[in-house]
């Protein structure tokens, strides 16, 4: 009898072991098709807000003013192919992969400033025939994806300051370095946010990730009062209309932009502010557009889309079946997530302005292919999860 209810019990456990992974795997790939989903209707409302935004400096410098939206179809054009192929490929390669990855990084990093194309008094581009590269766009997936593999090598070190200090001071500082000589702060600070995310998810004390937390808001802040365009960006945030032909130019017009569009918008392509009214209207100030256009439902809209990116991206993490993939899904989605809600925040002016773009939806070849490349790698976590049983450190 004993042995019969052994038996019983034996198949029984299997049963809900094989419907528990049933259940994960349906919730896995729902994840991921939310991703895929919430990404596509953010490239559509992107190249449509982007041939708007940009036709009256695309004709006034290249005398086409679809001339930043065909740019654009080429960016996403990759992105696909990309986020189709980092889909299939096991996530777990980029850990073999991540010492070169990162050093490649390096050595674009240091070729941008050695060679590179600037704009606006920044240096960020490397200009290859018609192809321009922005580096410090692979530089945020590159980042997560070292410091995922040496935390994941480390985690029964990581208890000792030292072991943890040494590998995150050398990649996130050599990075933010060279970064910062670009310069470029907003995209510093992403980087170092992603990074801060994935030190969360590993084995780490959380009183090293208090820390860490620490000494980059005091960085950040640090650098943010050591240049004068950057200072003027924060007396422009916290009075704008002082200065309004000035340091608050910008966002003046971007809540003019937005005011203007009320609830329904003015209706697409019919955009004021892009006649030369509201600087990079194409780039970081692409929200300010949309809110125009199509007022507080499209902004609204737009604002949705991220917080179900973010929710599908944190679901990939949590049912991640190891450390490395549960590292690289939340460096990943904070890297994404963060990144929108800073941009948005400069739009709306409750954060200063930093220069970054809204991901998938503002102008940019190399930030729109990679970050679609970064989302084929958060499904590929997601496909592999099919259990919540992990490798725990």
């Amino acid at each position: 009898m004993s042995s019969n209810t052994a038996k019983v019990t034996s198949i029984t456990a299997k049963r809900t072991a094989a419907r528990q992974r049933a259940a994960q795997s349906v919730a896995n790939t729902r994840a991921a098709t939310t991703l895929f989903a919430v990404v596509a209707a953010l490239l559509v409302i992107g190249v449509t807000a982007t041939m708007s935004a940009s036709s009256a400096v695309a004709i006034e410098l290249q005398a086409d003013r679809l001339f930043f939206f065909k740019r654009q179809l080429v960016g996403i054009g990759i992105g696909v192919v990309a986020m189709a192929v980092a889909s299939r490929v096991p996530y777990t390669l980029y850990r073999k992969f991540a010492a070169p990855l990162f050093v490649g990084t390096l050595v674009s990093l240091v070729a941008v400033l050695a060679i590179g194309t600037g704009a606006n008094g920044a240096t960020r581009w490397i200009a290859i025939g018609p192809i321009t590269i922005q580096p410090s766009e692979i530089a945020k997936f590159s980042v997560i994806v070292a410091l995922a593999a040496v935390l994941e090598k480390k985690h029964r070190l990581l208890g000792e300051f030292g072991h943890f200090a040494a590998p995150v001071v050398a990649i996130i500082g050599t990075v933010g370095l060279l970064v910062m000589l670009q310069p470029d702060l907003g995209t510093t600070i992403v980087i170092a946010a992603a990074a801060l995310g994935v030190i969360m998810a590993s084995s780490t004390p959380f009183r090293f990730v208090l820390y860490s937390g620490g000494a980059a808001v005091g960085l950040a802040t640090l650098f943010a009062f050591t240049a004068d365009y950057r200072l003027a960006r924060i007396t422009g945030f916290r009075n704008p209309w002082a200065d309004v032909q000035g340091s608050g130019w910008q966002l003046v017009q971007s809540y003019l932009a937005l005011g203007s569009g009320g609830v329904t918008g003015v209706g697409l392509g019919a955009s004021r502010a892009r006649w030369f009214y509201l600087p990079n209207a194409h780039t970081d100030f692409i929200f300010a557009i949309i809110g125009e256009e199509t007022g507080f439902i499209g902004g609204i809209v737009v604002m949705f889309l991220f917080l179900l990116l973010a929710a599908a991206g944190w679901a990939i993490a949590n049912r991640a079946i190891d450390p490395f993939g549960r590292m690289l899904a939340t460096g990943i989605t904070v890297w994404l997530s963060f990144q929108a809600v800073v941009n948005i925040g400069g739009v709306l002016g409750v954060l200063p302005i930093t220069g970054i773009t809204l991901p998938f939806v503002s102008y940019g070849s190399t930030a729109v292919a990679v970050s679609m490349g970064a989302i084929g790698v958060l499904a590929n976590i997601a496909y592999s999860g099919g259990s919540r049983t992990r490798a725990r450190s």
